[in-house]
């Protein structure tokens, strides 16, 4: 069981790591912090200057948390918030089934994640040999209660920002038509 429980932390966590790295600093063909950040605003997470360094680095060390298995819930609630956001921001809309970009994928990664707060790290992990025992139910239920609120806030976030976009865009009325329409 040790080893199983390695193998998908060292899988899924490093390839959140990586996928941070994409995002931060542009590396394996990811779009940099400046692309980013241009796709979180299109996607409503304004500002992306401000968002996308944040969720650069909730990928980084969310990964890093499970590939090592140190505080395993805090690295699964930040992988579970951000999966959470990119089925909101961009995948939701698409459906189930990740051949038409929906969420399937997001949806077994945050899976995998809510897992390891369940079962725990495993024998060969820092947690372990730290003797720390964070996982459970509990640490389950926490990661799921963060996620949700997480989402909450992302939604808000969006839809604000959609409002604002559409005011921005509607043209003023000009000052004939605000004239006939003064009491």
């Amino acid at each position: 069981m040790a080893a199983g429980l390695l193998l998908i932390r060292l899988v899924v966590g490093l390839l959140f790591m990586a996928h941070g790295l994409q995002k931060l600093l542009g590396w394996f063909g990811g779009p940099g912090l400046l692309g980013t950040a241009s796709m979180f605003d299109r996607g409503g997470l304004s500002p992306g200057r401000v968002t996308a360094p944040l969720g650069g680095a909730s990928l980084f060390a969310g990964g890093l948390s499970l590939a090592l298995g140190l505080l395993t819930p805090l690295g699964a609630i930040a992988v579970m918030v951000m999966m959470a956001g990119a089925v909101i921001a961009v995948h939701g809309k698409n459906g189930l089934w990740n051949t038409k970009g929906g969420f399937e994928f997001n949806l077994v990664l945050g899976a995998v994640a809510l897992t390891l707060t369940l079962t725990g790290p495993g024998r060969w992990s820092l947690d372990h040999l730290a003797g720390v025992q964070l996982f459970g139910w509990w640490w389950a239920l926490t990661a799921v209660v963060v996620t949700v609120i997480a989402a909450v806030v992302e939604l808000a976030l969006i839809r604000a920002n959609r409002v604002e976009e559409a005011r921005a865009t509607q043209p003023l009325p000009s000052a004939e038509h605000r004239d006939r329409h003064v009491v």
